[in-house]
């Protein structure tokens, strides 16, 4: 990781000074600084789990050399001092209920234009629940291969296999916030969001 990045990184806010309806850009890194996955939201709100963002279903999904529309509503759930970040799926029609990326440095910068983007880096590893798979790990071996080329501490190493293994408990009890029944709350206020008019929520 360069010096600038580790600079940028270290200058990230541990809570956003967001509002219902502020646009939201999710904006993922690997760990040598290669650019990941950006999804662009709108913040819904925080509770005792951490913040909770709207990522519109037709929503542009893009990482260098890939890009797609997000097929469904998803609910992004960003924790408070933890090194994950989860998305929790809307539809049915998706295969993938619950999928948990393992990150660290997860932080948030106000942007210019207004609204916040949320940084973090992609550490590998996914804590996902399927519909068709039930509860796995995935991507083990893309971390072992990136421990090594891109040096990761062996310390973060073995937190990041810890909360993994604590996360896929909490997926297989289907516990809060990941089950059904909590996250109604979140994905009726996001029905309740008109995405075409940020801050402007429907009657």
């Amino acid at each position: 990781m360069t010096q600038e990045r580790e600079s940028f990184l270290a200058h990230l806010q541990d809570e956003p000074h967001a509002q219902y309806g502020d646009f939201v850009v999710a904006r993922a890194w690997k760990f040598d600084g290669t650019p990941h996955w950006v999804v662009p939201g709108y913040y819904l709100g925080a509770d005792e789990y951490g913040h909770w963002i709207h990522q519109p279903a037709g929503s542009l999904v893009a990482r260098p050399g890939s890009a797609h529309l997000a097929a469904s509503d998803a609910l992004c759930l960003i924790p408070r001092g933890e090194r994950w970040v989860a998305t929790l799926y809307d539809s049915a029609q998706e295969d993938f209920d619950v999928y948990i990326d393992l990150s660290t440095s997860v932080g948030w910068a106000p942007l210019k234009s207004g609204g916040w983007e949320l940084n973090s880096i992609d550490m590998d590893l996914d804590a996902i629940r399927s519909r068709t798979r039930g509860v796995f790990l995935d991507d083990e071996d893309e971390f072992t291969e990136h421990a090594a080329q891109m040096g990761y501490p062996r310390n973060l190493q073995l937190i990041l296999r810890q909360t993994a293994e604590g996360l896929l408990q909490g997926l297989a009890d289907d516990r809060p916030p990941f089950n059904h029944s909590y996250r109604a709350q979140w994905r009726q206020r996001a029905a309740n969001f008109d995405a075409r008019d940020t801050h402007v929520a429907k009657d």
